[in-house]
């Protein structure tokens, strides 16, 4: 029988269920991954166990084997990769799924590095958590865990070297996304291909992935594409690279002849160089119209990884600014604290075309121009100007803009959702009740949109 501070719940009396741990210091959260953890269809059902601390978990983790454990990573006393440990040495083929709301590229290395299975960001959208666990379901049940045991002895203590947090800050669910796949990546010898609009941190992530690399004391070569114009180019770059990385600057802009080489390059298997490309273009396009070899394409996207923009994860406007105001006050030898509320509502408003790079740049400006340890609105002329952009957080929220026959059905629905908002005073189970939908989607909305369901 369980420990009597443990919950039991079993989905159906099948043979051979597959027991599950939750571990979270929030009643709700544990009531609620519980309830739909039991609805998953699985060729075994699922035995569900919840824990209220990490203390209980690594007790019951003594008492018996969980082929699957989700667990928060903040809480009191024992964490979660305290718990994490004492499932990996309970069973290295236990998959340990964390979940945070404070998500970084350092958590997402260090979870990976200790062996987790996946690494949630909060608040979750319930379809990932149970793709995730049906995915460990049938992990286990292969028993294919060889790969990732080998993987994460790639990331020894001794030898890890961490990302500075001012490169690549964040903790929005599409940047919690990139973290986990530039962990994975690290781990692996394939190309990459970096996708992405301009000025949103391709050159940063090709460095983490370098840096995070067993390739870490080699070189890390950066190279335009608009630089490599002959093949001979080409070969001086890997030949200067030698056992490290050749990072590729919009890729899309070789000529025909390089791209044959670097072809050659990805297919020679005693190659020793780690090739490593970025892009904003469309490839696929490229290759369709003749300009890009479409079995290069191929090659190239072994790994995949999509920068999104910042106007997508406006909600790391917070962490990006912090980062570089500390960067360039330290640079210029200022004391500048913070921007004030009015100049981040000046930022929400703003499209950010030029992505994280035009806000570093804003940013260094008006430190370097600065005549108080606050930064205000009028520090940020350019951006003034330009701050037309539908709102997307409380006080740009107010301003609900009429519908354009242009207007996209995304926009459409976050006007919707804001208007619904307005109207309840920001209650948000009186917002999901009116707009038919749960909590948990509306939660998952509002990070899509840039929506901030908090009330000041």
């Amino acid at each position: 029988m369980p420990n009597s501070r443990f919950t039991s719940v079993k989905s159906a009396d099948i043979k051979a269920p597959i027991a599950i741990l939750i571990v979270d210091d929030d009643e709700v959260t544990r009531n609620l991954l519980q309830e739909v953890l039991g609805k998953i269809q699985l060729p075994a059902p699922l035995e569900i166990f919840t824990a209220e601390s990490g203390e209980e978990a690594v007790q019951r983790i003594a008492e018996k084997t969980f082929p699957i454990i989700l667990s928060d990573v903040r809480m009191l006393e024992l964490d979660g990769m305290a718990v994490l440990q004492a499932a990996r040495k309970k069973s290295s083929a236990t998959s340990v799924i964390l979940m945070t709301g404070f998500g970084s590229m350092e958590g997402a290395i260090a979870a990976i590095r200790e062996g987790a299975f996946d690494y949630v960001s909060k608040p979750f959208k319930l379809e990932q958590i149970e793709a995730v666990v049906q995915r460990a379901a049938r992990h286990w049940e292969s028993l294919a865990t060889q790969a990732m045991r080998r993987a994460s002895k790639h990331f020894s203590s001794k030898q890890q070297q961490t990302v500075s947090a001012r490169e690549i800050v964040g903790k929005s669910a599409r940047i919690v996304e990139v973290y986990k796949v530039v962990a994975r990546a690290a781990l692996s010898p394939s190309a990459v291909l970096l996708m992405g609009e301009v000025g949103t941190g391709k050159s940063m992530v090709a460095r983490a992935i370098h840096q995070n690399s067993q390739r870490r004391a080699e070189k890390f070569i950066p190279w335009s594409a608009t630089d490599l114009s002959t093949p001979a180019d080409f070969h001086d770059r890997v030949i200067e690279a030698k056992k490290g990385t050749l990072y590729i600057e919009e890729v899309s802009e070789l000529s025909l002849a390089v791209q044959l080489e670097l072809l050659r390059l990805l297919e020679d298997e005693q190659a020793s160089v780690r090739v490593i490309a970025a892009t904003h273009a469309d490839l696929s396009q490229l290759a369709q119209q003749g300009s890009f070899r479409e079995d290069l394409l191929y090659q190239l996207k072994v790994i995949t990884i999509e920068l999104p923009p910042l106007r997508e994860r406006l909600e790391d406007l917070p962490e990006l600014i912090e980062a570089f105001l500390v960067r360039y006050s330290e640079k210029n030898e200022k004391n500048i604290s913070h921007v004030a509320d009015e100049t981040l509502e000046v930022f929400r408003k703003h499209s950010w075309p030029g992505n994280v790079r035009e806000l570093e740049h804003a940013i260094e400006r008006a430190v370097v121009l600065a005549n108080s340890s606050v930064l205000f609105p009028e520090d940020f002329p350019g951006l003034l100007e330009s701050s037309n952009r539908v709102g997307t957080e409380r006080g740009a929220q107010a301003i609900v803009h009429p519908m354009s026959a242009e207007t996209s059905l995304e926009e459409v629905e976050k006007q919707h959702i804001l208007r619904v908002l307005q109207e309840v005073n920001y209650n948000k189970s009186k917002a999901s009740e009116i707009l038919g939908i749960d909590r948990v989607t509306l939660y998952r909305k509002a990070s899509r949109y840039g929506i901030d369901l908090r009330l000041k």
